[in-house]
């Protein structure tokens, strides 16, 4: 047999679990690879207290025009964590999974609530908050307001597409839900709206007030006592079997798709890392998890993860696998998606077993199953334990004799992720940005050290400083008209598509009727809508980005010149950093599931209904265009809008820190104020010493940007 890897031990070391082999075990040659993952993990933090130690010299070294970016490199590399997101529906088996990732049994309950929307994040290794382990927040007022009110995303479109019935329902269900909570809350509940509640310790009877169902008819419960009004729960734990600092967050089951609790849990994938799908083996691939599947239509293959728990429940496993990977697989293909994403198989209480010793609440059926898909295994593919394919393809996982529980190749395989597909390319980034920051504030100490520093006797302050502000207040404009430009044209490919999505619907609901077929047969193309909109949203973001980019590199040339002419300085004394623009976020509303999919009970029902084909055809039109314009509400407010602010405190900033680089330059004609000038700008002392400073730090960046290099190349190619 193989060696059994214990989260303890980070699954290097042997331990010694008995009859729990089956489920954890991995082979030497599976154990080799997962040791180069875990040792480019610790060269990932050898490489980042490196990077740490470099910006620090580095602050204390370049000029004082460079010091905030610097400090922001610092941020960057403080800051960082990976993002792993699971999803799935209700009773997955999300929560035991994560129990098992984030290497605590039963620390997240595993009964939450549908209609809480709460996301459980457990931060690990990462920054956290002065003297607190656990924060919850609530939902403010007005989002409290706008879901009883409004009844939600659901129930604005059905006000808008005037379906007052379904409206109406929405609402009451959402306001059973506030009779209920503010009962059980009483005075409390005004207190708790927009505050938070944090504590220095947690444990999994307080996770249950916050994030659990409870006894809903019994309003004194203490468990669920906060689950309705807690908008997310952030927990904050250190582990020694995380080399990369990883927030996992464990998502609400979500079954149907336009409660709140959808809008919560894409927020939270809006900037995952990976996204993990977890599958129930007995019904893999229902209506709910397709439409989970199209949720992450927006991410790169490299990002997700398919994880079908639960086959120790499968008669036969050593059968079915196989079948329901070709399944899976056929489901994604003609979804248009890569049929090549890994999916594993495995089952969260083999994982408990494996990982907890924990083998009280594994039914006697289940062990047999274990043994049995084991021997079967074993009988198959003989005794070698090497399997020369990829984690998560179909020949690794019947070829397989070991961690049937499917638990630790997940762990790999996310190990791998973190710390090849990001966090070594993070890293990559800092050093290479570090670079450049040190390489300019080394030519610009070469040029101070070999300058008289005088300025031009043309030079006026008061004409640069307005200058300069013309320039930035001309960019401002600039930028504000092309994303306007941009935009707008970007709304009219949207109104189009879906112009072009209801005549096709019409003319499909009148073929359905001339056949004489019931018009609940329809089935609208929503997913090819889906796919039009959000290319449309990409040509967009590319091309916005492209021309923002251009206006800023305009804008820098500009001051550049005005830069030259005070210093009489054709060589370029001092060298304007380009800005570069951010790229628009992604919008949430493509990644849900449209209310136009007949998937969702609430449309269900209304195409049940005995109605005419003109009535029927006038509703859909009702229904295209409300949806289309809350698409068009979002992406405008939560995606232009922010976009735009976020380009114009980039633009001020940049401009803002250069108006007071001018007022220093002008301080160094006046010999009372020149010292303190030169002082200001991190020029006044030591310049030779500076820069053999920089020369080290340069060479030491160099080294320790080709060894991050050299990492990502050796595990890539081991894998």
């Amino acid at each position: 047999m193989g060696k059994i890897l214990t989260l303890s031990e980070e699954a290097e070391s042997a331990g010694a679990y008995g009859n729990l082999d089956l489920a954890g075990t991995v082979s030497d040659a599976d154990h080799s690879g997962h040791k180069k993952a875990v040792l480019s993990g610790k060269r990932f933090t050898k490489h980042r207290l490196d990077l740490d130690n470099l910006l620090q010299r580095l602050r204390e070294t370049v000029t004082l025009l460079a010091h905030d970016r610097v400090v922001n490199l610092s941020g960057d590399l403080d800051g960082f964590a990976l993002k792993v997101s699971l999803i799935g529906q209700v009773k997955a088996g999300k929560t035991a999974l994560t129990n098992a990732l984030i290497g605590k049994p039963d620390m997240l309950p595993s009964d939450v609530n549908p209609w809480t929307s709460v996301v459980t994040s457990v931060h690990i290794n990462t920054l956290k908050p002065t003297g607190k382990t656990a924060v919850f927040n609530f939902f403010t007022t007005q989002e409290w307001l706008d879901m009883v009110e409004a009844g939600g995303t659901l129930g604005a479109l059905a006000n808008r597409a005037n379906f007052a019935d379904e409206a109406d329902a929405m609402r009451a269900q959402i306001r059973d839900m506030q009779r209920r909570t503010e009962q059980r809350l009483g005075r409390n509940f005004k207190l708790l709206m927009g505050s938070k509640h944090s504590f220095l310790g947690f444990s999994s009877g307080m996770l249950r007030k916050y994030v659990c169902l409870g006894d809903e008819s019994d309003v004194s419960a203490s468990e669920g006592r906060y689950a309705d009004v807690t908008k997310s729960a952030e927990l904050y734990i250190d582990s020694d079997a995380y080399r990369v600092p990883t927030v996992i967050q464990d998502t609400p089951g979500v079954n149907d798709p336009f409660l709140m609790r959808e809008a919560v849990t894409l927020d939270s994938l809006s900037d995952t890392d990976i996204c993990i799908l977890v599958l129930g083996a007995q019904q893999s691939f229902s209506t709910v998890d397709v439409g989970l599947l199209r949720i992450l239509r927006s991410l790169k293959q490299e990002q997700i993860i398919l994880f079908v728990n639960r086959i120790d429940e499968l008669p036969d496993p050593e059968t079915q696998i196989p079948e329901i990977d070709s399944y899976i697989r056929g489901v994604l293909r003609d979804e248009q998606l890569s049929a090549d994403v890994p999916i594993i198989f495995g089952s969260a209480a083999w994982a408990e077993m494996a990982s907890f010793g924990m083998a009280g609440n594994i039914g006697q059926a289940s062990l047999e199953r274990l043994a049995d898909l084991a021997a079967k295994r074993s009988e198959k593919n003989g005794d070698t334990q090497a399997i020369h394919h990829p984690v998560g393809s179909l020949a690794y996982t019947t070829a397989k004799t070991n961690d049937l529980s499917g638990f630790f190749d997940l762990r790999s395989l996310i190990a791998q992720k973190s710390v090849v597909d990001i966090a070594l390319p993070h890293l990559a980034r800092i050093s290479s940005s570090a670079l450049d920051v040190a390489r300019s504030s080394q030519l610009l100490l070469e040029q101070a050290q070999n300058s008289d520093w005088a300025l031009s006797e043309a030079f006026d302050i008061k004409t640069a400083v307005s200058a300069v502000e013309n320039i930035q207040e001309t960019t401002r404009t600039v930028c504000a008209e092309q994303i306007k430009t941009a935009s707008a044209a970007m709304f009219d490919d949207i109104s189009a598509a879906y112009a072009a999505f209801l005549e096709r619907e019409r003319d499909t609901l009148s073929d359905v009727a001339r056949a004489g077929k019931p018009l609940d047969e329809w089935e609208p193309d929503v997913e090819a809508l889906r796919r039009a909109l959000i290319t449309i949203y990409k040509q967009f973001g590319d091309q916005i980005t492209s021309e923002i980019d251009h206006i800023l590199v305009e804008a820098a040339q500009k001051l550049q010149t005005i830069y030259n002419d005070a210093l009489n300085n054709p060589a370029q004394f001092f060298q304007v950093e380009q800005l570069h623009s951010n790229h628009p976020p992604k919008p949430i509303c493509l990644m849900k599931t449209m209310p136009l999919d007949i998937s969702s009970n609430w449309l269900s029902r209304w195409m049940s209904r005995k109605t005419q084909l003109a009535s029927f055809q006038e509703k859909l039109k009702r229904l295209v265009e409300a949806e289309e314009m809350l698409v068009v509400d979002e992406i405008q407010q939560s995606c232009v809008d922010d976009f735009a602010a976020e380009n114009l405190m980039i633009v001020d900033g940049f401009f803002d820190d250069h108006i007071q680089g001018l007022r220093n330059l002008v301080r160094l004609n006046d010999k009372d104020t020149r010292e303190q000038a030169l002082q200001a700008l991190g020029m006044k002392d030591q310049i030779q010493q500076r820069l053999e400073a920089l020369a080290g730090i340069i060479a030491d960046l160099n080294r320790v940007s080709q060894r991050i290099q050299q990492d990502i190349k050796s595990v890539k190619e081991f894998l």
